[in-house]
């Protein structure tokens, strides 16, 4: 059966720290439970988790819906978002079955990017990297939890930027 994989990449820099962590787990938590409530997605989802502060780091591999338990996020100073998208496009590139003459490849990957602040890392050959190889083979949905998000960054990855106060958990799910 075909896979549709769908990566949760997530602030966990300093700035996140109190509420804001707790509200980031609670909109991956969220999500999931959306996803779980769709019988064509306990068929086909699987999930992976990329957290990134001063670094990124791979949280959970690729997993099946109903295998995905939320991780504990740890948290760390700096927001390398650069480092997060460089991590995701690798990821993709391991994890994402692609079609042969045998058998039919993964859907088109979807990216839940969660981010609160701006990046500490250089990121515009990570982002030229994402238009050129990325962009139209995977769907990148920005979400900003908070005022102090870079847009103007946000918006040269991805059409679809959305604030968390104007949009629920529930509602990001659909974009699945």
């Amino acid at each position: 059966m075909r896979r549709l994989p769908i990566y949760l990449v997530l602030d966990v820099s300093e700035s996140m720290a109190g509420d804001p962590l707790a509200e980031l787990g609670h909109t991956m938590e969220s999500i999931v439970d959306s996803l779980r409530q769709d019988p064509h997605a306990l068929e086909s989802v699987h999930l992976s988790v990329i957290a990134f502060a001063g670094k990124a780091q791979l949280i959970v591999p690729m997993v099946e819906l109903m295998t995905f338990y939320p991780p504990r996020l740890p948290l760390g100073g700096g927001t390398a978002l650069g480092a997060a998208l460089d991590e995701l496009m690798t990821r993709i590139e391991v994890d994402v079955k692609k079609t042969t003459a045998d058998q039919r490849g993964d859907w088109e990957p979807i990216v839940y990017l969660l981010t609160d602040g701006r990046p500490t890392d250089n990121t515009d050959h990570a982002i030229a990297r994402w238009q050129r190889h990325f962009a139209s083979r995977a769907h990148l949905i920005a979400v900003t939890l908070g005022p102090a998000a870079d847009l103007a960054l946000l918006k040269r990855l991805t059409d679809d930027v959305v604030a968390m106060e104007t949009a629920s958990a529930e509602a990001l799910g659909r974009f699945a």
